[in-house]
Parts: C-alpha cells; sequence; structure tokens
C-alpha cells in the first residue's frame, strides 16, 4: 500500500473516537460505517457531481474511493466515459488515476475509448502499457501496437511490456514449483513461497521453507494459508498500484504498521530489486542490479522464463512498498467477488483476518504465516511470488506434503 492511503484514511476518518482499549477501532463496525459514508458524502458523489458540470476534481481521491469500494454505478461510469472520450483534457498522471478506477470497476466497458489512446499514446509508456494491457484483457488484438510503438525505447515498463507478450512468459509447473524448491534446500536461508493464480480474482497459497530446506509444517502437514495477490485496482503488475508482481522479493524484517488498512498485526517488509542498493537486496559483495544477478536465484531451466522478472523490472519502474500484510478491510464491501473473503489491496500481498463489531481480531491468516515465519528467530529471508499453471493446483495440493 502506498503513503497516499494512508492520508487519504487519516483526512476522512480523524474525528472517529473510540474508547476500547483492546480493540483496533478502526475494524469495528463504527468505523468501517463511517468510512464508507465519508468515502461517499466527502469524496465520491461531490467529486463525481463536479466533473459531470465540467468542473476539475482530485483524480488521486477519487479514484482511490471508488477502487476502494469498487463503485460500479452507473455514475461511476458516467464519470470515466467522460473522462476517457475527452483524455486529452487531462494531464497523463491525471488519466492514469482514471485507469485506475476504469480497471477496478469496469474492465470491460470502455475498449472502444482506450483503443484510441493506446492508438494515439507516443509519449508516456505508463499509459501506452496501462492501455494494452486493458485491450488485451478484453481479447483484442494488440501485437502490432506493441512491436509498431517505443520501438527505440529501453524503459523498463516498455521490457516489462515486450516480455509479456513472448512465448517465454508463462506460469510455472508444479514440477518447476519443486524444482525451485529444491534449488534452496541448501542455502541455509529462510523462503516464503507465494503461489498464485493468474486469475489474480483467486487467492492463491502461501508456506514457508525453513533453513534446514524442510517445508515448514503444524501436525505433520505443510502449513499452507491463503494469501490474494490481487490489487484493488487489478493493473498490470509493473504498474504503481498494480498486482503484485511475479518473481523474488527480499525480506528485511517484520513490523508493526502505521497503514491502518493492514492493521496491528506484524507485516513483513519487502523490497523489490532496486527498492534498497545491491549489496542487502543479494547478501553478496555486489553492487550492481543486474538481470544474471536476479536470475541466479531461479534454477538454470527457469531462467528464460521471461514471467519470473516481473520483479525486476517492475523495480526498476519504481515499484515500492509491497509488503506481505494482515487486512481491517471491510470484506461485506466484496460479497459476491471471486476473491471473497479476502480483501484486495493496492499491490500488496494480503492475507484475511476477521474482525467483530468491536474491533477485536477472531481470526488471523496473516498471524499464523507470522509464527510460521518466526519459529527460527531471524527475520530476514527471500519471498518468491509464482504463477502455478492452473492444470497444476491439485496436483500441488494433493503432492506439497511429500516434499
Amino acid at each position: 500500500m502506498n503513503k497516499t492511503l494512508v492520508i487519504v484514511v487519516f483526512l476522512v476518518c480523524i474525528r472517529i473516537g473510540f474508547s476500547q482499549s483492546n480493540a483496533f477501532p478502526f475494524a469495528s463496525n463504527q468505523a468501517r460505517k463511517s468510512l464508507l459514508t465519508k468515502l461517499n458524502d466527502s469524496i465520491i458523489n461531490p467529486s463525481a457531481k463536479d466533473f459531470l458540470a465540467n468542473k476539475k476534481i482530485n483524480w488521486q481521491s477519487y479514484a482511490w474511493a471508488t477502487t476502494y469500494i469498487i463503485d460500479d454505478s452507473k455514475q461511476n461510469q458516467a464519470v470515466l466515459e467522460k473522462a476517457l472520450r475527452n483524455y486529452n483534457q487531462l494531464t497523463k498522471p491525471d488519466l492514469q488515476k482514471v485507469f485506475e478506477s476504469v480497471f477496478a470497476c469496469f474492465p470491460n466497458q470502455f475498449v472502444p475509448e482506450i483503443k484510441v489512446i493506446a492508438e494515439n499514446e507516443s509519449e508516456n509508456e505508463k499509459i501506452f502499457a496501462t492501455a494494452i494491457n486493458y485491450l488485451a484483457q478484453n481479447k483484442i488484438e494488440v501485437k502490432h501496437l506493441v512491436e509498431s510503438k517505443f520501438t527505440n525505447n529501453n524503459h523498463p515498463i516498455i521490457q516489462a511490456l515486450r516480455n509479456q507478450f513472448q512465448s517465454n512468459y508463462n506460469p510455472i509447473s508444479y514440477s518447476q514449483l519443486e524444482s525451485i524448491i529444491n534449488y534452496n534446500k541448501d542455502k541455509k536461508i529462510k523462503f516464503l513461497y507465494s503461489v498464485q493464480h493468474k486469475n489474480r480474482n483467486k487467492a492463491g497459497k502461501v508456506f514457508v521453507q525453513t533453513e534446514n530446506g524442510t517445508l515448514a509444517e503444524e501436525n505433520g502437514k505443510v502449513v499452507l494459508i491463503d494469501q490474494l495477490a490481487r490489487s484493488a485496482t487489478n493493473l498490470p503488475m509493473y504498474i504503481t498500484n498494480g498486482n503484485t508482481p511475479v518473481g523474488l522479493f527480499k525480506i528485511d524484517s517484520l513490523h508493526n504498521s502505521e497503514n491502518l488498512f493492514i492493521g496491528p498485526t506484524l507485516a513483513f517488509v519487502a523490497f523489490l530489486p532496486f527498492e534498497c542498493d545491491a549489496f542487502s537486496f543479494f547478501n553478496t559483495a555486489t553492487t550492481d542490479f543486474t538481470l544474471e544477478n536476479y536470475l541466479n536465484f531461479f534454477p538454470k531451466e527457469l531462467r528464460a522464463n521471461t514471467l519470473l522478472q516481473q520483479t525486476f523490472w517492475a523495480g526498476k519502474a519504481g515499484r515500492s512498498e509491497i509488503h506481505f500484510h494482515g487486512t481491517t478491510i471491510d470484506q461485506n464491501l466484496y460479497v459476491g467477488k471471486e476473491f471473497y473473503p479476502q480483501t484486495p489491496s493496492m499491490g500488496c500481498l494480503c492475507i484475511n483476518e476477521t474482525w467483530d463489531n468491536n474491533g477485536n481480531l477472531i481470526k488471523s491468516g496473516q498471524q499464523k504465516l507470522v509464527n510460521t515465519w518466526l519459529k527460527t528467530p531471524n527475520e530476514k529471508g527471500y519471498a518468491y511470488v509464482l504463477e502455478l499453471q492452473e492444470s497444476d493446483w491439485k496436483v500441488l495440493e494433493k503432492n506439497i506434503n511429500k516434499l
């Protein structure tokens, strides 16, 4: 989650007061209802009214609010339709915020408008890549655009976009997952594996490999915990506030976040490549972030798979603050969504936590992950976010306890 989110929460919730000392007030029903009211009454509705009346609005707050509740109302549709049809009147940062709300709330409804933007964009890599992804997810042929535009551009977002349309950009098989686990068995380092679906509306599984090379168990079975790697925006993985990128992260520590949406349960502080210095990331004397150094964390037979490079290019493009955390977000906002009862964040890996009406924690998958990680005292390690072939998910569930 980014810092803007914390600021928005402070602004809309500053007057909420509580007296319970053993609860987390922001997770209570009272706080959730108050937040929803304030988002609608202070941001969404007045902003929509103003924009439709040809007044300027704060797209950053509007996009965040509509994305948070996944606002698929006719009002929001009218706002976004007008914005897209008049996109040349917006700044590039504001248009990117419009895209956040579009991807989150209307993933299929604006193909003609976004096709125009993709065909005409020749300056901004992020706008172009985002537009191309919207068309691709709607089964529109985009290869000619990817191959004909930004041809002399080596920006990391363009590199990641090109990788995405290569034949070797693929989810891994279960046997390849095994090869990564076996590759790390003798390294005396802790690893966290977050195995996800290509369709990020489906929750994945996370498990831990201890320093002795074995998978952490409880009652004779590998500890498997549901984890969501879907951003509220559902934007591409190499775009800020997009889905969690696939690849390698450095786990630096565990900490108590100040972000109210994350809550009090310890979160994993993780770094992408380029987010910290190379010496700290690779834990060697190297001072350079090279793709070769990065790929050394994967078995040789997987180094040509460009999907596994996603964190490298996302980090080089400037993505940051992708932590692995719990949540105080209201599950009821997402009833009927495929990922329910999980709650999306803004690009982090999120594990469901259940709170009672007063904000007392009832059940925490995040705490279980923290406890599993801290069975040995060292907080540092590495994390892999991986996408598994859909046909191999039953194989994973059947065979993971045999590793």
